[in-house]
């Protein structure tokens, strides 16, 4: 493990596993474990992965603005050393997008977990991220019951069945409230399609049916709002079936790709 301390003194633990063609795993702030994911990746890659600020061995210190969030994670890079794809999972994939359009010394390419790329026009509605009550109960519940918000957001994503109590418990002792409060807030508020139209081809985005949070109808809205992005359609999220993700993030830093 090692560690990056930034100007206002927070410390960001990170680590390396395997050799190859680096891959950066840049998670949302509930923390889901990626132990499968990166035993599919280091027989062939340099699979990075951080707490970010707040959370886990990291200084539980904000502040947790997304912009923060992006300078800390290029700073990582240059210590780490650059990585050719990262895999985003949640808001941890805006963090991702912002380095790479502007920093592609240091991040090639990204691939995208969830579709929330932001406001998709029309997509009001659609599946719990696109429905401004559903989002504004979910934080007021976070603020006022974590560990209930923490169930809510859970049982609406496809990945993990039957862990969902664990990985609660675990959450609240590696999140603390203010931060996981605070990422969420920024994950909403984030709007991207001007950073992934940017990036085009250097983006994919994944979608999986059964999450409720990102359904397949979002999906196409992205779909038909970023045009040069490439897209893949998967049976389960990387939680699920590691080994997935693991072909999709094998093949996008293959020194091969296009």
């Amino acid at each position: 493990m090692a560690v990056l301390t930034r100007p206002d003194g927070i410390q960001i633990h990170w680590d390396a596993t395997g050799a190859g063609p680096g891959v950066l795993l840049c998670n949302t702030f509930n923390v889901q474990p990626l132990d499968a994911l990166v035993a599919q990746l280091a027989d062939s890659r340099r699979v990075v992965g951080y707490d970010p600020r707040g959370i886990g061995l990291s200084t539980q210190r904000g502040p947790y603005d997304l912009a923060t969030g992006v300078a800390d994670l290029e700073a990582l890079l240059e210590q780490a050393g650059p990585v050719e794809v990262a895999l985003g999972i949640g808001d941890g994939a805006h963090r991702a997008m912002r380095v790479a359009d502007v920093r592609p010394d240091l991040l090639e390419r990204v691939v995208f977990t969830s579709t929330a790329i932001g406001r998709e026009p029309g997509a009001e509605g659609a599946g719990f991220s696109g429905s401004t009550q559903v989002l504004s109960a979910l934080m007021t519940l976070m603020r006022r019951d974590y560990r209930s918000g923490l169930h809510q957001m859970m049982a609406g994503s496809a990945h993990d069945p039957g862990r969902e109590r664990e990985r609660v418990e675990e959450m609240t002792v590696t999140v603390p409230q203010e931060a996981a409060v605070a990422y969420l807030e920024a994950w909403v508020a984030a709007d991207s399609y001007d950073v992934a139209r940017r990036l085009g081809d250097r983006l994919t985005v994944l979608a999986y049916p059964g999450n409720t949070w990102f359904p397949l109808e979002v999906y196409e809205t992205v779909r038909d709002q970023l045009a040069e992005a490439r897209f893949e359609l998967v049976e389960e999220g990387p939680m699920c079936r590691p080994v997935l993700a693991a072909e999709v993030l094998l093949r996008v830093s293959s020194p091969t790709t296009g």
